[in-house]
């Protein structure tokens, strides 16, 4: 089940929605450009540019989303029910983060942040236990970033595509 299937208010002046089937070229330009970000500093994270044919799909799905402001996507993540690739089969219910990616004109002004509290919120709301990520175990600066936000690192699964940390923060109780 989706976690969002229609716009919400992400800070007053940001929405966050559900991405549309027609924008896959908008999320994968925001990938793309995190992607070139990233190697420009050596790190390989992500390809250059992910296949269309996997965005197209977690649009569908209803996983992909999209941040914007005034309309100007500024971010784009993933959110799904399970990560079986990476977590294996598991009975905790939780979301899992993937492709989180703020355009570099919205960096640094702790959009991630809202982003994430804003995802363990949901999953409070819906009982999950955690919020789950994987990132890649040689980027320490995306690891400190993770863990400053409270997230514990669990695993470093030896089978994985790429060098991969896995991370979980457990639920928060939120107030309005």
């Amino acid at each position: 089940m989706p976690i969002l299937t229609g716009p919400e208010a992400l800070t007053p002046e940001t929405i966050i929605r559900p991405a549309k089937p027609g924008e896959e070229n908008t999320v994968l330009d925001l990938l793309a450009e995190a992607a070139t970000w990233l190697a420009g500093r050596g790190i390989r994270q992500w390809p250059r540019r992910f296949p269309q044919n996997s965005v197209r799909h977690q649009i569908k799905a209803g996983e992909a989303l999209l941040i914007t402001r005034q309309g100007k996507p500024i971010a784009t993540c993933v959110v799904v029910d399970d990560d079986p690739g990476f977590w294996g089969d598991t009975t905790e219910s939780a979301y899992y983060l993937g492709r989180l990616a703020v355009a570099r004109e919205a960096a640094g002004a702790g959009l991630g942040l809202r982003i994430i509290d804003w995802i363990d919120k949901k999953a409070a709301e819906t009982g999950k236990s955690f919020v789950r990520l994987a990132t890649a175990d040689d980027n320490p600066a995306l690891r400190g970033y993770y863990e400053h936000m409270g997230f514990e690192h669990v695993a470093d699964p030896p089978g994985a595509k790429w060098p991969t940390s896995l991370y979980q923060r457990r639920t928060r109780p939120h107030r309005e």
